[in-house]
């Protein structure tokens, strides 16, 4: 279930975003962000290319994030990013709501992504819903690495948090009419 007390998100669709950055410290980069929509359909990923340098990565980095990085198409300026990343949010055609697993380390890119004046996107809720942290939703989403997503990509990450979110809520729900918050 998703906590967060915002406006209800019944009429929202559901994106699950994630990023990866350079270290877990002062001065952290963004290095790639990926969404997967809550119908699974509909994906996004880039990487930045103006943000940071591998210099500015943490060792972890170098090991667990950089080798899974793709390049060709998804490499992508930040001002690229803001463009293309609003208008696939804006494509949707109707409301949309982030959600994250970290709210201190994943948002925060949100807001710097759209923090010019006029580009945050109309349908884009201004807060996210926030997985929660529950043995069952970990375990689902440990499951959904175990199919074969490669921990620590960030559009795999997305991916893996909307599988065990759908197998988690699906356990949590009895009603197909209704979508569980987490």
């Amino acid at each position: 279930m998703l906590n967060n007390d915002a406006s209800p998100v019944a009429t929202a669709m559901l994106i699950f975003f994630d990023t990866e950055f350079t270290q877990l410290g002062i001065d952290p980069r963004l290095i790639s962000i990926g969404l997967v929509a809550e119908d699974g359909e509909r994906t996004f990923y880039a990487e930045l290319s103006d943000t940071y340098t591998e210099k500015d990565c943490s060792e972890f980095v170098h090991l667990a994030v950089l080798p899974h990085l793709e390049g060709g198409t998804s490499v992508m300026t930040m001002v690229e990013l803001t463009l293309r990343l609003g208008n696939w949010l804006e494509d949707f055609g109707q409301p949309v709501r982030l959600v994250t697993d970290s709210l201190s380390w994943d948002w925060p890119w949100i807001q710097k992504i759209f923090s010019i004046q006029g580009t945050w996107p109309e349908n884009l809720a201004r807060k996210p819903e926030i997985l929660g942290q529950y043995t069952e939703l970990n375990l689902a989403i440990e499951k959904a690495f175990a199919s074969g997503l490669r921990q620590h990509h960030s559009l795999d990450d997305a991916k893996a948090n909307r599988l065990g979110w759908l197998e988690h809520s699906t356990k949590e729900t009895k009603s197909d009419e209704d979508r569980p918050i987490l």
